[in-house]
């Protein structure tokens, strides 16, 4: 190979630094390849390329290893949130627990409906009155 450039170069623009401690950063906040190249004024093909060239892995796999620093992070605050806001500490019980809103209504007749989804004060008096069971179980009447 032939040198003819200063200082060692063959000539073509320099190569941007990556500073590959950010990247890690950006992957934990789930920044895409595209926002990423972006962050570092290259384009997706050179990221890829230097990605390859220095770290020995494909983005999927670079990404794949940093984005879940991020993920624990988001646990973490949702954790915490939960212990003063009571929104929250719902969300985790629905989400995370399978837990779900059950409301019991009964008509005159003393049929109990047990209701799990958001229904409004008509529609509930129509499920009721008709019979019809979309959204709502019968549950049995306790003794």
């Amino acid at each position: 190979m032939v040198n003819n450039g200063k200082n060692g170069h063959n000539g073509g623009r320099p190569k941007k630094p990556i500073n590959w401690k950010e990247a890690e950063k950006l992957c934990a906040i789930q920044c895409s390849e595209l926002e990423i190249a972006d962050w570092f004024h290259i384009s997706v093909d050179t990221l890829t390329r230097r990605l390859r060239e220095e770290k020995k892995q494909s983005f999927a796999e670079f990404f794949t290893l940093h984005r879940v620093k991020g993920k624990i992070a988001v646990r973490r605050n949702l954790f915490k949130l939960s212990e003063n806001q009571g929104h929250v500490a719902i969300f985790l019980a629905k989400n995370w627990l399978g837990m779900v809103d059950k409301t019991e209504i009964s008509n005159p007749e003393g049929e109990r409906f047990r209701v799990e989804h958001d229904l409004s004060d008509e529609q509930l008096a129509q499920i009721i009155s008709s019979g019809r069971s979309r959204g709502v179980t019968k549950a049995k009447a306790s003794s």
